[in-house]
């Protein structure tokens, strides 16, 4: 009888999807709690993930003393995953937030796939090895994460709509597997609530927006290290903009973030290719005007820009 009403439940809620939905902008957190939650390093991980131990966010020095944020991660039935959240589970991260933002029930796992790689071709679909990478961020990213904000509430009456603590799964929905849609069998992402990192940013008003377009980079193979790669120097451009920032990208910072600090010289040299595949399209876009490799010592430092 339980699988019964389960199975009418996901017809009505099957019923409720579009399948070809069209964002226009990726909306994406920005304050240094989602920050931090993407870019733990592995020892951070498994502290807080296996031995509870709480990451703590300065978000301001307030006469000489540090006003924090503090937060853990239970990653229940998923805590055996392997590594931290990346720059690919935050690019998954923002394209399903910013559908939830565009008030969309949830998202098809087409749909999703197509707006992480620029939105324009309705018949893009993921093969089965990206299928897999999308799936298994999906699960990464219900890991529960608790956070407590007491202390930066008590000292920052700007933020005092943001709760004390909050609990829930970064990314709050259901996933709703090999379902039969529209005649073919696809996952469907059903958004259950508001995830927490946007309650906080939204707040703050530490928000970005730029367009799907910007994603949209021809003779990528849109594997997760490439779409890791977009999403951060893309994310980085409007950081340097928005901030008034030295405008340079380092391909260690890059490296760093995109799980390469340990790669070999030749994925290197393709993780370069990719940059300027990236930084070319930026340019045609008018979001940068140019921009240029450097050295230092005779080695590729990163990528000077101008705008």
């Amino acid at each position: 009888m339980e699988k019964f009403f389960k199975a009418i439940l996901d017809s009505f809620e099957v019923e409720k999807f579009q399948e070809n939905i069209s964002l226009e902008k990726i909306v994406s957190c920005n304050d240094k709690i989602t920050k931090t939650v993407f870019s733990l390093s592995a020892e951070e991980y498994f502290d807080v993930l296996q031995k509870g131990i709480g990451i703590a966010v300065t978000e301001t020095i307030l006469r000489g003393k540090k006003i924090q944020t503090h937060f853990t991660l239970n990653g229940g039935g998923f805590a055996a995953l392997k590594g931290p959240l990346n720059e690919y589970d935050r690019a998954i991260f923002d394209v399903c937030n910013s559908a939830r933002e565009a008030n969309f029930i949830g998202i098809t796992r087409d749909s999703l796939f197509r707006i992480l790689t620029g939105g324009k071709n309705k018949n893009t679909r993921p093969t089965p090895n990206q299928a897999i990478a999308i799936f298994e961020s999906l699960k990464r990213l219900m890991t529960v994460i608790e956070i407590d904000f007491s202390h930066t509430r008590e000292k920052m009456p700007k933020y005092k709509n943001i709760p004390d603590k909050i609990i829930s799964p970064i990314l709050p929905c259901r996933i709703l597997h090999n379902i039969l849609f529209n005649g073919q069998h696809t996952t469907l992402i059903r958004f259950t609530d508001e995830n927490p990192l946007m309650k906080i940013a939204r707040v703050k008003k530490q928000i970005i927006n730029y367009s799907v377009s910007l994603r949209d980079i021809t003779n990528q193979n849109n594997t997760p290290l490439v779409i890791m790669i977009k999403s951060y120097v893309i994310r980085r451009i409007l950081e340097i903009v928005l901030h008034k920032m030295t405008p340079t990208i380092t391909f260690d910072d890059l490296f760093k973030h995109c799980d390469l600090t340990n790669a070999n010289r030749w994925q290197k040299q393709d993780a370069r290719k990719t940059i300027l595949g990236v930084m070319e399209n930026l340019k045609s876009e008018s979001t940068i005007k140019s921009f240029e490799l450097t050295k230092k010592d005779g080695s590729f430092y990163g990528i000077s820009i101008y705008f």
